[in-house]
Protein backbone atom coordinates (compact mmCIF):
# COMPACT_ATOMS: atom_id res chain seq x y z
CA UNK A 1 0.00 0.00 0.00
CA UNK A 2 2.94 2.26 0.62
CA UNK A 3 4.64 1.12 -2.18
CA UNK A 4 1.52 1.83 -4.72
CA UNK A 5 1.04 5.27 -2.90
CA UNK A 6 4.17 6.43 -3.47
CA UNK A 7 4.02 5.70 -7.07
CA UNK A 8 0.73 7.80 -7.67
CA UNK A 9 1.53 10.86 -5.18
CA UNK A 10 2.24 14.28 -6.59
CA UNK A 11 6.27 15.23 -6.17
CA UNK A 12 8.71 18.20 -7.06
CA UNK A 13 11.89 18.59 -6.84
CA UNK A 14 12.87 21.66 -3.91
CA UNK A 15 15.91 23.76 -5.79
CA UNK A 16 15.79 25.30 -1.89
CA UNK A 17 16.75 21.93 -0.03
CA UNK A 18 17.80 20.01 -2.84
CA UNK A 19 15.32 16.90 -2.53
CA UNK A 20 11.75 15.54 -3.81
CA UNK A 21 9.22 17.16 -2.10
CA UNK A 22 5.90 15.32 -2.17
CA UNK A 23 2.47 17.98 -2.34
CA UNK A 24 -1.33 17.96 -2.19
CA UNK A 25 -2.09 18.07 -5.92
CA UNK A 26 -5.59 20.57 -4.74
CA UNK A 27 -3.28 23.64 -2.90
CA UNK A 28 0.63 22.46 -3.88
CA UNK A 29 1.56 22.42 0.23
CA UNK A 30 4.05 19.89 0.67
CA UNK A 31 3.12 16.83 2.62
CA UNK A 32 6.28 14.42 2.72
CA UNK A 33 9.78 14.69 1.52
CA UNK A 34 12.53 12.62 0.49
CA UNK A 35 16.06 12.12 -0.01
CA UNK A 36 18.89 14.66 -1.84
CA UNK A 37 18.49 11.41 -4.42
CA UNK A 38 15.43 10.23 -4.69
CA UNK A 39 12.17 10.08 -3.96
CA UNK A 40 10.15 8.84 -0.72
CA UNK A 41 9.70 5.61 -2.11
CA UNK A 42 13.28 4.70 -3.36
CA UNK A 43 14.66 3.38 -0.41
CA UNK A 44 11.91 0.95 0.28
CA UNK A 45 11.98 -0.09 -4.00
CA UNK A 46 15.80 -0.57 -3.70
CA UNK A 47 15.57 -2.97 -1.17
CA UNK A 48 12.66 -5.13 -1.65
CA UNK A 49 13.68 -8.00 -3.43
CA UNK A 50 13.49 -9.33 -7.10
CA UNK A 51 11.18 -11.76 -7.71
CA UNK A 52 12.80 -15.08 -8.84
CA UNK A 53 15.92 -13.71 -7.52
CA UNK A 54 16.37 -11.60 -10.29
CA UNK A 55 18.40 -8.07 -9.83
CA UNK A 56 16.15 -5.04 -9.11
CA UNK A 57 16.65 -2.28 -10.88
CA UNK A 58 18.05 1.29 -10.10
CA UNK A 59 15.60 4.26 -9.89
CA UNK A 60 16.18 6.62 -13.01
CA UNK A 61 17.61 9.90 -11.88
CA UNK A 62 16.16 12.91 -13.94
CA UNK A 63 18.33 15.64 -14.77
CA UNK A 64 17.58 19.03 -12.86
CA UNK A 65 15.99 21.60 -15.52
CA UNK A 66 16.46 25.40 -14.80
CA UNK A 67 13.89 25.85 -16.83
CA UNK A 68 11.15 24.38 -14.52
CA UNK A 69 11.76 25.44 -10.95
CA UNK A 70 8.52 24.53 -8.45
CA UNK A 71 8.25 27.24 -5.69
CA UNK A 72 4.76 25.67 -5.20
CA UNK A 73 4.17 26.50 -1.08
CA UNK A 74 7.09 28.60 -0.92
CA UNK A 75 6.94 32.62 0.51
CA UNK A 76 7.27 35.24 -2.03
CA UNK A 77 10.83 35.94 0.00
CA UNK A 78 11.95 32.49 -0.56
CA UNK A 79 10.51 31.94 -4.33
CA UNK A 80 11.88 35.25 -5.00
CA UNK A 81 15.82 34.00 -3.41
CA UNK A 82 15.03 30.88 -5.55
CA UNK A 83 14.73 32.67 -9.18
CA UNK A 84 17.25 34.48 -8.42
CA UNK A 85 19.99 31.72 -7.47
CA UNK A 86 18.45 29.78 -11.01
CA UNK A 87 19.08 33.39 -13.11
CA UNK A 88 22.86 33.29 -11.75
CA UNK A 89 22.75 29.36 -12.31
CA UNK A 90 21.62 30.15 -15.75
CA UNK A 91 24.34 33.13 -16.35
CA UNK A 92 27.34 30.63 -15.25
CA UNK A 93 25.89 28.17 -17.32
CA UNK A 94 25.81 30.07 -20.28
CA UNK A 95 29.06 31.72 -19.15
CA UNK A 96 30.99 28.35 -19.06
CA UNK A 97 29.47 27.19 -22.74
CA UNK A 98 30.75 30.44 -24.05
CA UNK A 99 33.73 30.40 -22.60
CA UNK A 100 34.29 26.85 -24.06
CA UNK A 101 33.51 28.02 -27.12
CA UNK A 102 35.56 30.44 -27.82
CA UNK A 103 38.74 28.26 -26.39
CA UNK A 104 37.79 25.80 -29.01
CA UNK A 105 37.19 28.23 -32.21
CA UNK A 106 40.56 29.95 -30.82
CA UNK A 107 42.27 26.58 -31.26
CA UNK A 108 41.20 25.89 -34.74
CA UNK A 109 42.43 29.47 -35.79
CA UNK A 110 45.62 28.45 -34.61
CA UNK A 111 45.90 25.17 -36.10
CA UNK A 112 44.91 26.30 -39.26
CA UNK A 113 47.45 29.31 -39.22
CA UNK A 114 50.39 26.77 -38.54
CA UNK A 115 49.13 24.61 -41.23
CA UNK A 116 49.32 27.48 -43.47
CA UNK A 117 52.90 28.76 -42.01
CA UNK A 118 54.26 24.85 -42.37
CA UNK A 119 53.35 24.56 -45.81
CA UNK A 120 55.20 28.03 -46.49
CA UNK A 121 58.16 27.59 -44.37
CA UNK A 122 58.54 23.77 -44.45
CA UNK A 123 61.22 23.83 -47.96
CA UNK A 124 63.18 26.54 -46.84
CA UNK A 125 63.34 25.03 -43.24
CA UNK A 126 64.60 21.62 -44.95
CA UNK A 127 66.82 23.13 -47.44
CA UNK A 128 68.81 24.59 -44.45
CA UNK A 129 68.90 21.67 -42.03
CA UNK A 130 69.17 19.19 -44.34
CA UNK A 131 71.84 18.28 -47.67
CA UNK A 132 70.82 14.67 -49.38
CA UNK A 133 68.64 13.60 -46.94
CA UNK A 134 71.19 13.64 -44.39
CA UNK A 135 71.13 16.52 -41.65
CA UNK A 136 73.94 19.03 -41.41
CA UNK A 137 76.85 19.20 -39.07
CA UNK A 138 76.13 22.02 -36.00
CA UNK A 139 79.00 24.31 -37.53
CA UNK A 140 77.10 24.22 -41.15
CA UNK A 141 73.77 24.97 -39.14
CA UNK A 142 75.59 28.29 -37.26
CA UNK A 143 77.44 29.19 -40.36
CA UNK A 144 74.25 29.58 -42.80
CA UNK A 145 71.75 30.29 -39.94
CA UNK A 146 71.54 34.30 -40.85
CA UNK A 147 70.15 33.28 -44.41
CA UNK A 148 67.23 31.46 -42.55
CA UNK A 149 66.37 33.78 -39.67
CA UNK A 150 63.80 36.40 -39.81
CA UNK A 151 64.47 40.10 -40.03
CA UNK A 152 65.73 41.59 -36.91
CA UNK A 153 66.63 38.80 -35.47
CA UNK A 154 69.50 39.63 -32.86
CA UNK A 155 72.12 37.23 -34.91
CA UNK A 156 75.52 38.12 -35.85
CA UNK A 157 76.72 36.05 -39.30
CA UNK A 158 79.39 33.45 -37.71
CA UNK A 159 82.67 32.97 -39.94
CA UNK A 160 82.80 28.80 -40.52
CA UNK A 161 86.44 29.12 -40.25
CA UNK A 162 85.93 30.88 -36.48
CA UNK A 163 84.01 27.41 -35.94
CA UNK A 164 86.05 25.04 -36.37
CA UNK A 165 87.09 26.02 -32.58
CA UNK A 166 85.57 24.03 -30.22
CA UNK A 167 85.46 27.09 -27.22
CA UNK A 168 83.88 29.55 -30.60
CA UNK A 169 81.40 26.98 -31.49
CA UNK A 170 79.57 26.13 -28.46
CA UNK A 171 79.58 30.00 -27.57
CA UNK A 172 77.84 30.60 -31.38
CA UNK A 173 75.40 27.88 -30.51
CA UNK A 174 74.32 28.65 -27.18
CA UNK A 175 73.84 32.47 -28.59
CA UNK A 176 71.69 31.20 -31.41
CA UNK A 177 69.77 28.84 -28.52
CA UNK A 178 69.02 32.01 -26.80
CA UNK A 179 68.16 33.86 -30.21
CA UNK A 180 65.10 31.46 -31.24
CA UNK A 181 64.16 29.86 -27.82
CA UNK A 182 60.54 29.78 -27.70
CA UNK A 183 60.49 31.22 -24.69
CA UNK A 184 61.98 34.55 -25.98
CA UNK A 185 59.86 34.41 -29.11
CA UNK A 186 56.23 34.28 -27.53
CA UNK A 187 56.15 38.40 -28.59
CA UNK A 188 57.02 37.03 -32.68
CA UNK A 189 54.16 36.86 -34.88
CA UNK A 190 52.98 33.04 -35.89
CA UNK A 191 55.04 32.34 -38.85
CA UNK A 192 58.17 33.79 -36.60
CA UNK A 193 57.46 31.76 -33.82
CA UNK A 194 57.10 28.95 -35.95
CA UNK A 195 60.77 29.04 -37.62
CA UNK A 196 62.36 29.44 -34.38
CA UNK A 197 60.84 26.79 -33.30
CA UNK A 198 62.46 24.52 -35.85
CA UNK A 199 65.39 25.78 -36.02
CA UNK A 200 65.67 25.11 -32.10
CA UNK A 201 65.22 22.42 -32.62
CA UNK A 202 67.15 21.86 -35.09
CA UNK A 203 70.04 23.06 -33.69
CA UNK A 204 69.72 21.15 -30.48
CA UNK A 205 69.31 18.08 -32.47
CA UNK A 206 72.52 18.35 -34.06
CA UNK A 207 74.38 19.79 -30.52
CA UNK A 208 75.06 16.30 -28.83
CA UNK A 209 78.02 15.45 -31.93
CA UNK A 210 79.87 18.66 -30.33
CA UNK A 211 80.01 17.44 -26.78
Amino acid sequence: QYEQKAKTENRVWDEVDQRWVAVDAKNGTPISRGTTSAPPSANTQSSAAAPNGASQSKPKIKAVSLDQVNTAGKSATVAAAVQSRVAEMKTAQEDAVNRIRAAEESKKQKEAEEDIVRQKLEPKIKAWSEEHGKKKQLRALLASLHTILWEGAKWKQVNLGDLLDDRKCKLAFHKASRVVHPDKTMHLSAEERFLAKRVFDALSQVSVYLW
